[in-house]
């Protein structure tokens, strides 16, 4: 049984919804169309394009597991022309459907982790502050980071992670001789969710070999290289 809660699930799905609605909802055409650092290639536009799909596709059937890029890349392909006004009807149309099968124990909790990411991408994009929801945070850091826990896991190696502004510690892996990351909330779920680059993960404070773990803190690869994003 998972120990991530479907009201959970719902409610950090939703506020998540709702935060990224008031965001984006006013945008002009060429405010939609500002690009996203962490996610080269896509605009905002398409962030938003992808969340509404995803509920499209989900409910139809069409999502099993973690999309990869060329599914991603269709459902912003075949968005473009969309406006933003619209992106928000279609997923606003899904989401008491998509609110029903989370509460119904049917919804992974990277559903709710997702459009938490997506939002903080969204932010930093259009230079709004960040998340404030250190529930929301705290979720998608936990279910990152037990992903993370068990990459390293299957490869040998551990890492000790605490949090240096709040409680949050993590045990990841099961090596010998542990090494230890240190840095905020934020700057954690970001590095997990691939947001961080590996000049800024190295920048963090540490007790260890850092690039021996560039591997594995990046639940969707490798830590990647490039510019340092927000």
């Amino acid at each position: 049984m998972s120990r991530f809660a479907p009201e959970d699930i719902v409610r950090h799905y939703g506020n998540a919804h709702d935060r990224i609605v008031t965001l984006v909802g006013s945008l002009s055409e060429n405010e939609a169309a500002t690009p996203v650092p962490c996610l080269p290639g896509w605009s905002v536009h398409d962030v938003v394009a992808h969340l509404a799909a995803n509920t499209t596709d989900g409910l139809a059937g069409r999502l099993t597991g973690i999309p990869d890029d060329d599914f991603t890349a269709g459902q912003v392909r075949e968005r473009k022309s969309a406006t933003i006004a619209e992106l928000l009807a279609e997923w606003d149309g899904n989401l008491p459907t998509m609110r029903g099968v989370a509460q119904a124990g049917l919804a992974p909790p990277q559903l709710a982790v997702d459009a938490v990411t997506h939002e903080q991408d969204i932010r930093e994009a259009l230079g709004a502050p960040d998340v404030d929801d250190r529930d929301a945070l705290r979720f998608s850091l936990d279910v990152f980071g037990a992903g993370v826990a068990s990459k390293m896991k299957q490869a040998d190696v551990a890492l000790h992670v605490r949090a240096i502004d709040s409680d949050y510690s993590l045990d990841a892996g099961a090596g010998a001789d542990p090494a230890t990351l240190r840095a905020c909330e934020l700057d954690l779920f970001r590095t997990f969710a691939g947001r961080r680059t590996r000049a800024q993960v190295m920048a963090m404070e540490w007790d260890g070999d850092a690039e021996a773990f560039l591997p594995w803190l990046n639940i969707f690869g490798v830590v990647p290289d490039g510019e340092p994003v927000a």
